[in-house]
């Protein structure tokens, strides 16, 4: 191992922020910080002050190398540096980019074309099925979801995925010796055992903390394309990945959901404010990722997806009769009857007495 991987893993070891670590290797020599701190001590002071300086020299230690080596190895964890070439390209466009990743699994996935897929921990039944459709369809079509492996719809993520013999990446929020929640060891495990992959920016042995899953969110946005927003409450983590993808530059679609409803007041009011964001189909997040199969490829598809975009715009103001949506959408008969009966299998309306649809 590299004497500045050995500093790197010192030194989170010992929970130095990342923007510490890369300024420490920028401003200094890693030999130097590793066996002549004394050396540099009145200019390492001057740059991080003294009490800092008395945690560096109390962390940086060689002999906890082995410690830390033996844990890792122990718990079948490796580790993924920056400036490896297995390191995610798409992350080292966000701003401090972790200097180490711990995984377990294929880490080949992290440089694979990935779509993040988020809600809330207590997900309606719509939530579900819906979440089921996205990562189902997405990953059949060769992307790689990355979800927090949280309750809720994380879970159901990586199930779908698993399901559809495609590959996830779980992001954890504290170190993979111990997965949090423990009701989903088993998921994790299954996750890894089928070729995907276990990521965290924490060594074995750290407990999750509520920064930690903030930092999480912004890991998730910054492996992936693009974030699906599938129901969000109205001060949800959730939300917290929405703007993390817009300020990485990435594409953000929203699912828009039953407006009464506390489980999507978040994601409802994102369509609001971004309404270049809603989304219905999976279709058009392959379409807008540029992503090429063979199902995209018809231009029906789009027409459709415009059509039943329509028809959702319609309803948002108000519940309307067959006649209502025939007049205004323009569409032919047996074409609005098949059309309408589809969206209400896929969940996305429902079918109200007196030939009425609503939301």
């Amino acid at each position: 191992m590299e004497n500045k991987h050995k500093l790197i893993l010192l030194l989170d070891e010992a929970m130095f922020s990342h923007k510490l670590i890369y300024s420490l290797l920028e401003k200094f020599d890693e030999n130097d910080l590793l066996f002549n701190l004394d050396k540099i001590q009145h200019e390492l002071i001057s740059v991080v002050g003294e009490s800092c300086f008395c945690k560096l020299k109390n962390a940086i230690c060689l002999k906890k190398i082995e410690k830390i080596a033996s844990k890792l190895n122990n718990f079948n964890v490796g580790v993924v540096f920056y400036d490896d070439k297995e390191y995610p390209q798409k992350l080292l466009n966000i701003s401090c980019p972790p200097p180490v990743i711990y995984y377990k699994g294929d880490v080949v996935l992290l440089n694979k074309k990935s779509i993040a897929i988020v809600g809330t921990r207590r997900p309606t039944v719509y939530g579900r099925e819906t979440t089921k459709l996205f990562a189902t369809k997405l990953s059949e079509a060769g992307l790689v979801t990355v979800s927090g492996l949280a309750y809720g719809l994380d879970m159901e993520v990586a199930v779908s995925t698993l399901e559809a013999r495609g590959k996830t990446i779980a992001v954890l929020g504290g170190g993979l010796d111990e997965i949090y929640p423990s009701q989903n060891t088993n998921l994790a495990n299954k996750i890894v055992d089928d070729g995907g992959l276990l990521i965290s920016l924490h060594p074995p042995g750290r407990k999750p903390t509520k920064y930690s899953f903030v930092e999480r969110n912004r890991i998730i946005s910054g492996l992936s394309l693009g974030t699906i927003i599938i129901e969000a409450g109205e001060s949800s983590g959730t939300l917290n990945t929405a703007n993390h993808t817009i300020e990485q530059g990435r594409e953000l679609f929203v699912v828009p959901a039953n407006i009464n409803s506390v489980a999507s007041k978040g994601s409802n009011k994102l369509i609001e404010e971004l309404p270049e964001t809603f989304t219905i189909r999976p279709e058009r997040v392959l379409k807008v990722l540029n992503i090429k199969t063979e199902e995209n490829k018809s231009s029906s598809n789009v027409e459709i997806a415009d059509i039943e975009k329509n028809i959702l715009n319609l309803l948002y103001e108000k519940d309307l009769d067959f006649d209502q949506i025939q007049e205004q959408t323009k569409i032919e008969s047996k074409t609005l009857i098949s059309l309408l009966t589809m969206m209400e299998i896929n969940g996305l309306i429902k079918k109200l007495p007196g030939n009425f649809y609503s939301l």
